[in-house]
């Protein structure tokens, strides 16, 4: 059975603790949160889970050069300790900007330093005496000093291109992927999935297979303002060339060209209308509540095990790393009392 989770992002801790209740009410398996520039995702996923009772608390993600794997392993037992054992740990590399420019570290061979974290990371977890000498990551001699958990702890990795998904397949206990078409799903990520678990000798059974996508649920005018969205991720080649892949398998490989040939020309307006209400209904959880539902469905049936509801700002369009969009365009203001509607509606509207 395919379990809901929504990704709360941008909001004061405050608020991301009490939309975390609302979740759970509503029936919601799990709530993600993630740190760009905003809160901290394990003081945040502490607070809302101390604030909960039976929703899972996912980190969604923690950057793997954001801080070492020992500090991590640290939050996360503590945190899962404190919640009950419901922390889903999600790490990932993120946009090498906020590695170079924010951390002050060297984004350097993604796969072989995801690889080499999650090693470490899981072995700590497990209450075992680590020491990994690694090309990127290094740990000598440290054991964890608390409690054994009573359920193994949970790491999730973020993936979005083959080789990645492959790896989250070998070494870790899920993925969460973001703006899969249900034909990338089925055609990309289900069998490199499948390759990276049968190079570790394992099935995929009690594997997470999760993915997040842009989410605003209120008819027709939804579709429109997630627009931004889907412009926002087909241009975001710096991030993943595999966003423009996961789109081309959905049949908008075109509409995917014109967006980023607009968009170096500066036109905003006209790379928006080239994201068409199809295109849009394709990448995203949009129109009514039945579209939805229809869609998260369709979803299920190629392969996710995990649904993750992102609510977006209506018309919102912002750069997800140095140098993404046009700095002279003409973008809309981010309207945060509408986002705040959205994520009500959201998880109203779809619950659990």
């Amino acid at each position: 059975m395919t379990s809901f989770g929504v990704l709360l992002e941008g909001m004061s801790a405050e608020l991301t603790v009490d939309f975390a209740r609302q979740a759970e009410a509503a029936g919601f398996a799990r709530v993600w949160i993630p740190e760009i520039t905003f809160n901290d995702a394990i003081v945040s996923g502490t607070a809302a889970a101390l604030a909960t009772e039976r929703i899972e608390i996912g980190t969604g993600v923690v950057g793997i050069w954001s801080r070492s794997p020992i500090t991590l392993a640290m939050e996360a037992a503590t945190l899962n300790q404190l919640s009950g054992e419901r922390l889903v740990t999600g790490v990932g590399t993120q946009a090498r900007g906020y590695v170079d420019d924010w951390h002050g570290r060297t984004y350097e061979r993604p796969l072989l330093a995801m690889r080499e974290y999650v090693t470490i990371l899981r072995s700590i977890l497990d209450g075992n005496l680590t020491t990994y000498e690694g090309e990127v990551f290094t740990v000598r001699n440290f054991q964890i000093t608390m409690a054994p958990s009573t359920r193994r702890a949970q790491i999730h990795m973020a993936a979005v291109g083959p080789q990645m998904i492959q790896l989250a397949g070998e070494i870790a206990d899920g993925i969460l992927g973001y703006l899969y078409s249900v034909e990338y799903l089925r055609d990309v990520v289900m069998p490199n999935l499948e390759i990276g678990a049968a190079r570790a000798g394992r099935s995929l059974d009690g594997f997470d297979i999760g993915l997040g996508l842009p989410a605003n649920v209120g008819g027709e005018a939804s579709v429109e303002e997630l627009r931004s969205q889907v412009v926002m991720f087909a241009s975001a080649l710096g991030s993943s060339p595999a966003y423009a892949t996961s789109i081309e398998a959905a049949g908008f490989g075109k509409e995917g060209e014109e967006i980023r040939e607009r968009l170096r020309a500066a036109d905003i307006p006209g790379a928006l209308s080239a994201a068409t209400p199809a295109m849009v209904d394709a990448l995203t959880i949009s129109g009514t509540v039945e579209n939805a539902l229809a869609r998260l469905a369709a979803y299920s049936s190629a392969g996710a095990t995990s649904l993750v509801l992102n609510p977006a700002a209506p018309n919102a369009m912002y750069p997800l790393y140095s140098g993404h969009l046009p700095e002279d365009g003409e973008y809309p203001d981010f309207d945060f009392p509408a986002y705040l509607d959205v994520v009500s509606r959201t998880i109203a509207q779809i619950g659990g």
